[in-house]
């Protein structure tokens, strides 16, 4: 089991990010203490592995850009019936 503070290094963030996901109810943990006291987080190994694997994304696949857009030609010396 980590301490807020192991998880905090562990996944490489803040300890108040860690302390905002186990309040939000995202992070799985252990609030270990008397009833009706703060007590003590702590958080499982597998939990924050889990957690941490399910806020992966897959990056996106370069795509090269839009070629740029003329603007329309206008002629002057034509009228094109509407």
């Amino acid at each position: 089991m980590l301490t807020v503070k192991q998880a905090a290094e562990r996944a490489g963030v803040s300890l108040a990010l860690i302390y905002g996901w186990c309040q939000a109810g995202v992070l799985a943990h252990h609030r270990l203490g008397l009833p009706g006291k703060r007590g003590c987080i702590r958080i499982a190994d597998d939990d924050l592995d889990g957690f941490l694997a399910s806020q992966k994304r897959e990056g996106r696949q370069e795509t090269p850009p839009p070629a740029p857009r003329r603007p329309p030609t206008r002629l002057k010396h034509l009228h094109l019936p509407s």
